[in-house]
């Protein structure tokens, strides 16, 4: 049950984490969400965004993935060499227990163009930029050991951020830093403070209105 909380819990909450502070740090991205989780939510008076309607979501999708890139809530998968094999010169036995670490990976300039910009478009369909390398994006692991939160994830997290979105504006705080470090998971170190405003007048109302 720890791991089981762990794994399906605090993943996801380090997750919404990240998005929340990337659009709180790049506020047209939040802008173009909150647009479009009212489209698919059909209004301001709307009571949200329906489960069959979360596929609609296709620029919410493109930032889920890309906080994940920037920001992998699981530092790492352990693999086991099943033969002999060399890895850029360096001999590895069979039997070797091998870490790939996803949240360096993941920042590689030889996959990833201008690797520390926050840009949701590098998932966009005429893009993909994660297909360069199987395992080039790969938060939820990869081949048959690819962890079955891969979908269940997106599920959690995407009506949780529509909501947001629908009823809130927000700003990270003046001169906020980085509030990701490394723990057993990757931690949110200060709690991520955000200036939250509520939109009193419908989506997309300006601050005030």
């Amino acid at each position: 049950m720890i791991h089981l909380l762990q794994a399906a819990h605090d993943t996801t909450t380090i997750m919404i984490a990240a998005m929340t502070y990337f659009l709180g740090e790049h506020p047209s991205w939040q802008e173009r969400l909150r647009a479009e989780a009212e489209s698919v939510a059909g209004g301001p008076e709307a009571p949200g965004v329906a489960h069959a309607d979360l596929a609609r979501l296709t620029l919410m999708d493109q930032v889920m993935k890309e906080s994940l890139r920037l920001v992998s809530p699981v530092l790492g998968h352990l693999r086991q060499a099943v033969a002999d094999t060399a890895i850029l010169g360096r001999h590895i036995p069979a039997g070797t227990i091998v870490f790939v670490p996803t949240l360096t990976n993941q920042r590689l300039p030889e996959y990833w163009p201008d690797p520390g910009r926050f840009d949701p478009g590098r998932f966009a369909p005429d893009r993909r930029e994660d297909r360069v390398h199987r395992y080039a994006w790969a938060p939820f692991g990869g081949g048959a050991h690819k962890c079955i939160g891969l979908h269940f994830a997106g599920m959690q997290a995407k009506p949780i951020v529509a909501e947001m979105l629908l009823r809130h504006r927000w700003r990270l705080p003046a001169g906020h830093a980085w509030p990701f470090g490394v723990g057993t998971l990757t931690t949110v170190k200060d709690g991520l403070p955000i200036a939250l405003e509520r939109l009193p007048a419908g989506v997309g109302s300006p601050p005030g209105a």
